[in-house]
């Protein structure tokens, strides 16, 4: 076991990237060396005094209170386990790197990036699958991350959740992932297939805009689809990580690239065309294949 960091939020990991992208992932496989303490979504600690807002916080919003109590709980966690470094995993970061950067400052921020069509269609699913209801285990995670001054605004959340479908016109409707600006309109005036395609647009555009005025070793950018060993291990040396076995242990169990590109195959008709209108200009500047869309006349 690694002696305990005397400095515990020293050069924090932050992974960055939209939902379903790979987040989960990275951050598994370099939470298991045993130079870091991996946070795995602490969402409500991260919104500490910004509950009322959106995710898309800027520098402004990490008021001195809000640093204070957010770097208190990260350095607690790093210290119970005896680690030396943090690595953190929150997909809403993306929206917020500048906030992110002034409360953790000289954090290296790792943005892995996923084909936006299978990222939107897998957001959708999980969206479908948890937008509704109460897991234990993430229940009992929040309630050891929340404060007091939290609880009003998150109650009114948790009754969202857990409101039978037949009442669930009596209150707004769950929303699953990133809080983009104006979700809750958006869910009202769009499908939902392309309100996911904006939350991975938004995080994606958000998060690259931010990642390029920061110096090399500061900001990485690296595709799920292209994960590898030698990917892997490009992304310990930027951490400044050595090789670690059970890294690479953990990579030869859990990683299937087989699982980076089969939602397509699934899409129903029009939903690609669906995802498309919304992302196509990112997809380019991304530098993916983009598919051609049937384009329809005026009267349908």
């Amino acid at each position: 076991m690694p002696a305990p960091n005397a400095s515990p939020l020293e050069r924090p990991i932050v992974v960055v990237g939209a939902p379903r992208s790979g987040t989960t992932l990275l951050g598994q496989l370099l939470g298991t060396h045993p130079a870091l303490a991996h946070l795995a979504e602490p969402r409500l600690t991260w919104r500490y005094g910004n509950d009322q807002k959106s995710d898309w916080l800027v520098a402004a919003d990490a008021r001195p209170e809000v640093c204070v109590y957010i770097r208190n709980k990260f350095a607690a966690a790093v210290q119970s386990r005896q680690k030396q470094r943090l690595i953190e995993k929150t997909p809403s970061n993306s929206l917020r790197m500048g906030f992110v950067e002034k409360v953790l400052p000289g954090c290296q921020f790792i943005h892995i990036i996923r084909d936006g069509v299978e990222s939107s269609l897998a957001i959708r699913r999980f969206w479908s699958e948890h937008a509704r209801g109460v897991n234990r285990a993430k229940l009992l995670q929040r309630l050891k991350e929340i404060s007091l001054r939290q609880a009003p605004y998150y109650a009114r959340e948790f009754i969202r959740r857990v409101m039978p479908a037949s009442l669930a016109g009596l209150v707004s409707q769950p929303v699953w992932g990133p809080r983009i600006p104006g979700i809750d309109a958006l869910v009202k005036e769009l499908d939902l297939i392309e309100v996911c395609a904006l939350q991975w647009r938004t995080c994606v555009e958000a998060a690259r805009h931010y990642g390029r005025t920061l110096p090399a070793d500061r900001y990485m950018e690296c595709r799920l689809e292209e994960m590898s060993a030698d990917l892997l291990k490009s992304i310990l040396d930027y951490c400044g990580l050595d090789d670690s076995p059970q890294v690479w242990e953990a990579f030869e169990r859990n990683f299937d690239a087989g699982q980076t590109r089969h939602r397509r195959a699934t899409a129903e008709p029009g939903e690609i065309d669906q995802v498309m209108q919304w992302i196509e200009p990112t997809m380019l500047w991304l530098g993916y294949p983009v598919e051609k869309r049937e384009l329809k006349s005026a009267d349908g």
